[in-house]
């Protein structure tokens, strides 16, 4: 996995353990297919970096970014999700200048776009294969995969399946109210600290 993509994935490991209401693979999916994105763009103009193979990968991605959608009800649930990763990566963003830089910071104007991700989390709800839109290129289907893959390690194998019933949700607020932590921002803090010094002392081939 490239290395300058940490922060954003320590960042998304958390969010996906930690976010309520809890996110969905639907939403995951369009939030790594958009980093993708950027990540294509960014080798798109280097052309030291750039083969053929991403180069049409992309041109093919501008033109599905042209077609024009059927209009659809903004999805609140999604929208509320996607703003708690921003609060989480801002707040990664924070913690890693505080332990003085460990990872490298991402180019955030490449990481994300509202009016993108919002877009893909509607297609593939209805289009699955829209999760298939860089397929021509074998670099970003490898890194989207690479980056769905630790997503999904990071959580038990039938999270994004399994549908709590509401007995069940009660005796888990039940529980969790009985336990001693941290309050608030504080504890979202330190969890993000300890994500981010687990990742910091990885050894990772860019």
């Amino acid at each position: 996995m490239l290395f300058h993509l940490q922060l954003p994935v320590a960042v998304t490991c958390y969010w996906i353990r930690c976010s309520e209401p809890k996110v969905k693979l639907h939403q995951l999916k369009a939030l790594l297919l958009t980093i993708v994105s950027g990540e294509l763009h960014r080798m798109t103009n280097d052309s030291g970096l750039c083969a053929e193979d991403d180069v049409i990968a992309y041109n093919e991605f501008l033109k599905w970014k042209e077609k024009k959608l059927e209009h659809k009800d903004f999805d609140l649930d999604a929208g509320h999700s996607f703003c708690q990763w921003q609060c989480c990566l801002q707040m990664g963003l924070y913690l890693n200048q505080l332990l003085g830089s460990p990872l490298p910071e991402p180019d955030l104007s490449r990481l994300y776009t509202g009016t993108l991700v919002h877009r893909l989390f509607q297609e593939l709800k209805s289009t699955p294969s829209v999760e298939n839109l860089f397929s021509s290129s074998p670099k970003m289907t490898q890194l989207y995969q690479d980056l769905l893959n630790t997503m999904e390690s990071t959580v038990p194998p039938d999270f994004f399946q399994k549908i709590k019933t509401k007995s069940e949700s009660c005796k888990k607020k039940k529980a969790s109210g009985k336990e001693k932590r941290p309050s608030g921002v504080l504890y979202q803090k330190l969890s993000i600290y300890a994500v981010l010094i687990g990742f910091a002392a990885l050894e990772v081939d860019d």
